[in-house]
């Protein structure tokens, strides 16, 4: 069971898609530019999200960090994630993907040691990834459209994915 330690909030970058950002915008009445920020795109990636060409390079779209890399939404003082009902399918998913219809912890780089869910949360965690692997899907589409007609700014990218949904 997962200890709610956090260092998956608090130590790494958390990649989205447009429909976790409008999932989470319609949530907390914030504007995607409020929650979101863009890294660059790194190599051995434990994920597959598509990186975004701004300003001619390539980046990963992530939620904001507040000071001390955490994220913008780990609420400190309840030591876990203040958008929990609408936080983004990576989140709701790691550390586990599907194979074979059986979920498989991932080697993560967070989680203090491996741990499986109980059956009921079983079920939500595979459900969910099906649904984190058709959205992604859907965005890499998104971003080999964006990128295909040579990218753009930052804000040019919300505008675009949020015609494109």
């Amino acid at each position: 069971m997962c200890r709610r330690c956090g260092n998956c909030c608090t130590r790494f970058g958390v990649c989205v898609t447009p429909f976790d950002i409008v999932r989470i915008a319609g949530e907390t009445g914030l504007k995607p530019e409020d929650f979101l920020d863009i890294v660059p795109d790194f190599e051995n990636r434990e994920r597959t999200e598509p990186a975004i060409l701004i300003d001619g390079a390539k980046y990963l779209l992530v939620l904001k960090r507040k000071r001390n890399e955490i994220c913008i939404f780990y609420s400190e003082t309840r030591n876990g994630c203040s958008i929990y009902a609408s936080r983004p399918m990576l989140c709701r998913t790691y550390p586990f993907f599907v194979r074979n219809k059986k979920l498989v912890n991932v080697q993560s780089r967070a989680c203090i040691e491996c741990w499986q869910p109980c059956s009921p949360e079983k079920e939500r965690y595979i459900l969910d990834f099906k649904q984190y692997e058709q959205n992604i899907s859907k965005y890499k589409k998104i971003a080999e459209q964006w990128n295909m007609k040579g990218g753009g700014s930052f804000k040019e990218f919300l505008r675009f994915i949020s015609k494109s949904k």
